[in-house]
This record gives structure tokens, C-alpha cells and sequence, in this order.
């Protein structure tokens, strides 16, 4: 029952995405939040209308373009007899291929160079719908599907290694790598520790009251994530209670959607309330907060000293971290790409890489505190 109110609750909070996505493109039913992942000057997004893109960061241009369709499952599908699938999970792009999970249950390698299908997974069908992003460790790629479990591929050829035993009705987190060892958060309240060798179930495993809402993040042998019950929790692995949870008194003012991150000892988490907390990892006291004025949907982004934050209007806010932030801490930098932001986001060298609700991609130069260049996700058919 606690899951299934809790995915009831998701989903009216997305239907009106769902229907914009069927309104928007009529028969070419996408969608999803997919974010933007930049590797050797190429720029990697899943877009609002089914495909994945690389665009070169030098020249601007569009270097190609990957349509992923598929066939209708049933549920929205908006009545299409073949439609492009959603994409929620961010791609990640590792020697010469880049990967991606879809909505529709499948796992695409695609060359770097031209975006050509090295390999997909199932080689025919589909697994449960893919949400999060897919994880890489030790020439393996890591998949939480929709039906409840965990599935490890080889990263080269697509070829099955192993798939976990069903851990929840639906897993929509990310599963995280720490060494020999695989963590799954589930909206049920689990956390569980399986081998990355075999997918085995390991002895420990944590229960909560309320269900998981983030992928688990880990610092020093502590698991950090975001609760149903609008609280942000810290969990030593192996112990069977919380370390602490925060706010302390009383919950937020709503869900730690995003994973939050963790830097020195401190961990830094938005929340659906619209404020940014930071707060000392090993105690759980809060150092300052900030009230960014709409949700952040999207986990912080470390560069360098800087913290990058972006809330849901699109409004990036840049915090210098070697500097001394009182109990209402103060942004280095404020600026506004214009767009909603919904999708995870990457950072580097002064450019923040962002992919707007709009289906524009933003670069915003810090430094020069404004958009630097901006291209366009949609074809015009």
C-alpha cells in the first residue's frame, strides 16, 4: 500500500507532462527529463521528442542525431501504433560509446562518432520501463528497471551477465557503485547492498517507515538520500538506524527529490521546498540554507570550488565554496537561462551544460554571467 500511494502520487504529479508530451508531438508521443552529459567536447542529451543528440561544444553544430522509437505498450501511449520513446535517464558516455536507458525497456550503445546502434539490450522486446540513469563500473553497465530489478550488462557487446531477484514492485533510482558492492534505494522504504559480481543479495539491507525518493549517495561508509516523508537521511552501512535525518525537528517543506552531493564533510541537498541546505555530514546540523524560490528538481553540480544549484524556473545560482556563508547564505552568482529545468545537468571548465523544458540546450559561461550559446533539441517536420 505504501508504494502504491507513493507512485500514485508521482504520477499525478507528472500527468500533466505526460499530456503535453502526447499534445505536443500528436503521434510522436515522447517526453521524460533527460539531462546533459558532456565528454571530449561533445555535448550528450536525450531530447523531448525521442532521440539522443551529440552536439560539438566547439563548432555548435549538431553533430548527429538518434531517434529511439519503439512500439506502444499500452497505458499513455496516446493511441500511436509507433511512437518515440521517453527518456528520464541521462546518457553516459564512456571510450567510444555512449549509453542510454529508455521508458520503453531498452539499453542503447551508440558510437560517439556517428550515433550508429553498437548494441541493444533486449536484443528483441524489453525489460520494465528504465527511469534512472544507467551506471558503469568495471567494464559493466548497471540498469534499475521498472520491474524491480537490477540488470548488469557488458558494457562492449550488450551481452546479459546477470539480473538481480525482484527488490520492489517498481525501481525508478539509479543504483550506485561503491568498490565490490551495489546499492539500490526503493520506494518502499529498502535499501539494499548487492554484489556487483554475481547480483546477490548481501546480508545487509536497510528498512524505513517511509519510502526512498533519491539514489543513494555515498561518503565515507555513510549513505545519504531523500525521503518520502520530507526528510533527508544519513545511513551507516551495516547499521539498522539512521545516523540522523534533517531537518531535525520538524520535516521539510516537502520532497529531497534530487540526490544531493557531497563535498568535505558536507552535504549539500535541494529540495522540492525551493531551498538549498547545507549540512554537516557527520552530525547532521544544518550550516546555512538558501531559498532558491522555486523546487530544485535537479541534483547540485560540483566544479571546482563552485557549487552550481538550478531551480525549477531556470534560474542557476552559483556558490563559491572556499568562502565563509553565514546561516542565509548568499550566491556568488545569479543567472537566468529562461526555461524550466527538470533534467540533471553537468559542469565544466566555467560552462554549465543545461537542457531546458523547452528542449533548447543552454550553455551558461559563468564568468561572463549570461548564456553564452544556446541550440535548438527539435526538428521541425
Amino acid at each position: 500500500m505504501k508504494q502504491a500511494k507513493i507512485l500514485f502520487l508521482i504520477i499525478i504529479a507528472l500527468l500533466p507532462l505526460v499530456l503535453v508530451s502526447c499534445a505536443t508531438w500528436g503521434t510522436q508521443a515522447a517526453g521524460g527529463w533527460s539531462g546533459t552529459a558532456f565528454h571530449d567536447g561533445v555535448i550528450y542529451a536525450g531530447t523531448k521528442d525521442g532521440r539522443v543528440v551529440a552536439i560539438n561544444s566547439s563548432s555548435q553544430d549538431l553533430q548527429w542525431s538518434r531517434p529511439i522509437v519503439t512500439e506502444p505498450s499500452g497505458g499513455m501511449s496516446c493511441g500511436q501504433s509507433s511512437v518515440y520513446a521517453p527518456m528520464y535517464g541521462t546518457p553516459i558516455a564512456v571510450g567510444d560509446l555512449v549509453y542510454i536507458g529508455t521508458y520503453s525497456g531498452n539499453v542503447y550503445a551508440l558510437t560517439i562518432a556517428q550515433g550508429t546502434d553498437r548494441w541493444v539490450y533486449p536484443r528483441t522486446g524489453s525489460i520494465g520501463a528504465i527511469v534512472g540513469s544507467p551506471v558503469i563500473a568495471d567494464e559493466t553497465i548497471y540498469i534499475s528497471s521498472s520491474d524491480g530489478m537490477v540488470y548488469a550488462l557488458d558494457i562492449r557487446y550488450g551481452d546479459f551477465k546477470w539480473k538481480s531477484e525482484p527488490l520492489a514492485d517498481k525501481l525508478w533510482t539509479s543504483p550506485t557503485v561503491m568498490g565490490d558492492t551495489l546499492y539500490v534505494s526503493t520506494f518502499d522504504g529498502h535499501i539494499y547492498a548487492l554484489s556487483l559480481e554475481m547480483g546477490e543479495l548481501l546480508d545487509w539491507s536497510f528498512e524505513s517507515e517511509a519510502g526512498f525518493a533519491s539514489s543513494p549517495v555515498i561518503y565515507e561508509d555513510t549513505i545519504f538520500l531523500g525521503s518520502f516523508d520530507r526528510y533527508l537521511y544519513a545511513i551507516e552501512k551495516g547499521s539498522n538506524v539512521p545516523m540522523w535525518k534533517f531537518p531535525q525537528e520538524k520535516p521539510a517543506g516537502n520532497w529531497f527529490w534530487a540526490s544531493p552531493v557531497v563535498n568535505e564533510g558536507i552535504v549539500y541537498a535541494g529540495c522540492l521546498d525551493g531551498k538549498l541546505y547545507a549540512i554537516e555530514a557527520k552530525t547532521g546540523e544544518k550550516i546555512w540554507e538558501f531559498d532558491a524560490g522555486n523546487p530544485i528538481v535537479s541534483s547540485p553540480v560540483l566544479m571546482d570550488n563552485l557549487l552550481i544549484v538550478i531551480n525549477e524556473s531556470g534560474t542557476v545560482y552559483v556558490f563559491d565554496l572556499s568562502a565563509e556563508l553565514e546561516d542565509e547564505a548568499v550566491p556568488l552568482k545569479a543567472i537566468s537561462i529562461d526555461a524550466d529545468v527538470r533534467s540533471s545537468f553537468c559542469a565544466q571548465e566555467g560552462l554549465v551544460y543545461i537542457r531546458g523544458e523547452d528542449n533548447w540546450i543552454y550553455v551558461v559561461d559563468v564568468d561572463r554571467e549570461g548564456v553564452s550559446w544556446k541550440v535548438s533539441l527539435t526538428i521541425e517536420e
